[in-house]
């Protein structure tokens, strides 16, 4: 019975036994235990306290030391039915064979053996480890190292995800003096520049080296008038008004067809509405009908509308789709039984017209590269996204500048900033493979409450763009079945799981099959009382 590493010779007596242990244990276990791991994670726990977190991570961390995670990757070696490299997920072709997600409820960028960690089960497992991280703090010295040595051997890596929401507490905290948006952009600098010989070695994308932005919903609580006027379907919600083209129509639910398609393959073509162009809001059904008997000839486009089904029933999804011209979505939610208040929610997305302007008027498609932008390219398409801002102010649409000056300029002016100073390519910045903006964060976990009471249960989606990403009929998550889970836990630890990811949209969860395995004390440990005397998280200080 081999349980040796390839450099070692001798081990401990206590690190045998718990390899002799833990051989014991994994033996127990199915073959697609080891076939289909999808999360080996050697940390739990995370400290930037975000909170929209989809698992609701404990501000409390714990960690394997370099001899646990030893003892582990040995005894994993040693119980595998497979024959040769990788010793462990060979059979998750939906999801990428032979690479391991370090990460479910923790934040692998702050964990300080992570480097001994990715370098070992690539070596002993023949698995590449993909991180993904909103960042650590560049006063940290002995973090700053550990992410120079990962990136001194970038084949052992599976992709590396930077992600950019305003719920970072380095971000959001700016009341605390420990924490400013200037160090949190420094941090953000320091991290791309770590990870630049990685993003130069592997190219950009979201299984190579990307950075994620994700925004706050915005949303506004008003009424919802749903009727029939002159046989035409009329759908209302404060200054939103839409009347069906065509008479006595009938709408029919929408599914996602192709989860893998990002710009919403669906199973109908929806109904043509037209868009009456309202410079106020209308309250009431009988306000409705009065502007629309008055106000017919005005100003109006032609909109796609589908009706949608939650489990709080039906809402409204007015052009979700992105196309070359960009998206100036909004989905619309009508009171229910179980969801408490009715409004609106713009799924508009403000970077990605600009963009997708800008590069239409340089010849350029949706998709293509940009391959000689400048830095003044840049600079012209956040001013597109200012002068948009402002046009919605003298519109009278005070909320889309609210919403735009509030949260998704001051992010992309932190992000382009960072960019430039880490000395990345203005072509980056366009390379949508590089820059992925992902709309809106998703109702999961402790996100709920962002979301207004539009949703009555947690990890519902409220978009079809959510339902494309996990939703319970269609998504990628059904798409990639049941994986196993290989995780450090509190109090010394193991968690071995069963998840089933096409139950992410559901109030029983992914959990399948749980079992904790108790080891004797190796595990390294802090608190949020840590990032007090620890340069650790991103937005801090020098302390």
């Amino acid at each position: 019975m081999n349980l040796l590493l390839k450099d070692e010779e001798q081990i401990s007596e206590s690190n045998l036994q718990e390899r002799i242990f833990l051989k014991n244990q994994f033996e127990k276990m199915p073959e697609e235990f080891f076939s289909k791991l999808r999360h080996f994670q050697p940390q739990i726990g995370c400290l930037n306290a975000c909170s929209i977190c989809s698992k609701y991570a404990s501000t409390n961390v714990s960690g394997w030391n370099d001899d646990r995670i030893r003892n582990i990757i040995a005894a994993l070696k040693a119980t595998t039915p497979a024959q040769s490299a990788p010793y462990i997920v060979w059979d998750r072709s939906n999801h990428r064979n032979g690479v391991i997600f370090s990460y479910l409820d923790n934040d692998v960028g702050f964990y300080n053996h992570l480097d001994t960690f990715i370098h070992l089960a690539y070596r002993e497992l023949g698995v590449k480890t993909r991180i993904s991280t909103v960042g650590f703090s560049r006063h940290n010295q002995e973090l700053n190292l550990m992410h120079k040595r990962i990136n001194d051997n970038p084949n052992a890596l599976g992709g590396v995800r930077l992600s950019f929401t305003p719920y970072e507490i380095g971000w959001n905290c700016q009341k605390d003096k420990k924490f400013s948006k200037y160090d949190y952009e420094q941090d953000i600098v320091n991290f791309l520049k770590i990870y630049h010989s990685y993003f130069e070695y592997v190219g950009s994308g979201s299984r190579n080296f990307c950075v994620e932005l994700r925004y706050k919903p915005f949303i506004v609580n008003e009424a919802v008038n749903i009727f029939s006027w002159q046989e035409h379907f009329i759908i209302a919600s404060g200054n939103n008004l839409y009347c069906s083209q065509e008479k006595n129509i009938e709408f029919v639910n929408t599914y996602i067809q192709d989860p893998y398609d990002h710009r919403l393959s669906l199973n109908n073509e929806g109904q043509i509405f037209s868009k009456i162009v309202l410079k106020q809001k209308l309250f009431t059904q009988q306000e409705i009908i009065d502007y629309l008997e008055n106000h017919m000839d005005e100003e109006e486009k032609k909109v796609t509308i589908y009706q949608v089904m939650n489990k709080d029933g039906i809402y409204y999804a007015i052009d979700p789709q992105l196309t070359d011209e960009g998206n100036y979505g909004i989905n619309i939610y009508p009171k229910t039984n179980s969801r408490k208040k009715s409004g609106y929610m713009i799924t508009e997305r403000y970077f990605l017209n600009a963009l997708f302007q800008y590069k239409k008027e340089k010849g350029l498609s949706s998709i293509d590269d940009f391959p000689n932008a400048t830095w003044t390219d840049v600079e012209n398409v956040m001013f597109m996204i200012r002068n948009q801002m402002l046009d919605y102010l003298h519109n009278g649409e005070v909320e889309k500048y609210d919403y735009i000056s509030g949260c998704i300029f001051p992010m992309l002016k932190t992000y382009t900033r960072a960019l430039y100073e880490a000395g990345y390519a203005a072509r980056n910045f366009f390379d949508r493979n590089f820059t992925i903006d992902t709309g809106i964060i998703c109702n999961l976990g402790r996100a709920i409450h962002e979301f207004k009471e539009l949703v009555s249960i947690e990890n519902e989606p409220l978009t079809l763009n959510h339902e494309r990403n996990y939703g319970t009929i269609k998504s990628t998550m059904t798409e990639e079945g049941a994986v196993w889970r290989l995780s450090c836990n509190y109090d010394n630890q193991l968690i071995i799981e069963l998840l089933d990811l096409s139950k992410t949209a559901t109030q029983e969860g992914q959990t399948k099959y749980h079992q904790n395995i108790q080891l004797e004390n190796k595990d390294e440990t802090l608190d949020i009382s840590k990032i007090k005397t620890l340069n650790l998280i991103p937005g801090q200080r020098r302390i």
